[in-house]
């Protein structure tokens, strides 16, 4: 069971045409590409940005090569979803790196690029893989940047993919994430606790067009495809910290925005179009205030009013912080801002 979730979350990374790519030199099937071609790509069409760090007498650089960018599934995932970068860490390209430009500063084999030296920050250890993401252009920089030094096996490499890629940095560290993971998908107790956590439909949550109970409603919006939204399901929810205070202060329902069904919410029916500009359900457009983001995390009151929106992956942690300061009606006096800087207080003696 667990190998059939590893597999799934992987993106579906093994998609069939993966098997059509033919292997590099090296055995890659990753579509590198250099760095000035990605940084053109990423100011009209924004993706992440993945940059390997290699040099000519690197073993391990090869080997990562020849295994874990060899996967098929992997490395259709990377192309689809990445702008895939070798950089030679010891090469002689003088570079423009986001207006500044760095050249080689000796002609000399094994001297390394000042670029090199500067996004490893001084740490030259081969390979390394600098993950990039968030591009703003009025700014010229990223939002996010995360180094991982050494051999990146495919099981190294899965969380961090999707912690770049679906944004999870936003409300969370990496190794937080990372231990979401392994509980999501690598510990044998989740597939029961999986099981305890009592969710609704939207049409039983939402039965004749209102809430049905007496308490608040956290609504998950996510869709199969979305891993951080799988890793939060898989973990978040049922964390042994927060589970038994959610369930006794929320109903939960479990939104897939793909849903099909009509649903009548406030005295409006809202449907799913399913048309190219608009394949989501309207209802779950409106629990997202417009702003579509995967996951995202509706709070409603006692009479199924919106209270709040988070966009993106939450942390057991965070979902405490959430349903204490919503379930004890703490946002009726105070700020958001106000409540995590008094709750965060150092307790004075």
């Amino acid at each position: 069971m667990l190998k059939k979730y590893l597999a799934y979350i992987m993106l579906c990374f093994a998609v069939a045409s993966a098997h059509a790519q033919q292997p590099d030199a090296e055995g890659s099937l990753v579509k590198w590409m250099t760095l000035p071609e990605a940084l053109e790509k990423v100011k009209t069409q924004p993706k992440p940005i993945i940059l390997d760090f290699y040099t000519d007498w690197c073993g391990w650089c090869k080997r990562m090569m020849a295994t874990t960018y060899a996967n098929p599934g992997l490395a259709q995932y990377i192309n689809t979803n990445f702008y895939p970068v070798k950089f030679n860490a010891e090469g002689k390209d003088t570079i423009n790196y986001l207006g500044t430009v760095y050249a080689p500063t000796s002609t000399a084999p094994r001297t390394t690029h000042p670029l090199a030296a500067k996004l490893l920050q001084g740490k030259m250890m081969y390979p390394t893989t600098l993950f990039l993401n968030g591009f703003d252009r009025t700014k010229n920089e990223f939002q996010f940047s995360m180094l991982a030094s050494g051999y990146l096996d495919d099981k190294k490499i899965e969380p961090i993919l999707i912690f770049t890629l679906e944004n999870v940095f936003r409300n969370c560290a990496y190794e937080d994430f990372k231990a979401q993971f392994d509980v999501a998908f690598n510990d044998p107790n989740t597939e029961a606790k999986l099981k305890e956590v009592k969710w609704k439909t939207p049409k039983e949550a939402f039965k004749n067009g209102e809430t049905n109970s007496k308490k608040k409603t956290l609504v998950f919006i996510h869709t199969e495809w979305c891993n951080a939204c799988r890793v939060m399901q898989r973990s978040t929810f049922v964390d042994s910290t927060i589970a038994p205070y959610v369930n006794s202060k929320f109903e939960l329902v479990d939104f897939n925005p793909e849903l099909t069904d009509s649903i009548l919410y406030k005295g409006q029916t809202f449907i799913n179009p399913r048309s190219p500009q608009m394949p989501f359900h309207q209802l779950a457009m409106a629990f997202t205030r417009n702003n579509f983001v995967l996951p995202t995390l509706a709070i409603l009151d006692e009479n199924g009013q919106l209270l709040d929106a988070v966009p993106f992956y939450v942390h057991p942690n965070f979902l405490n912080d959430i349903a204490h300061y919503y379930g004890e009606d703490v946002h009726k006096t105070k700020k958001w801002a106000e409540y995590i800087a008094a709750k965060n207080k150092p307790a004075t003696k």
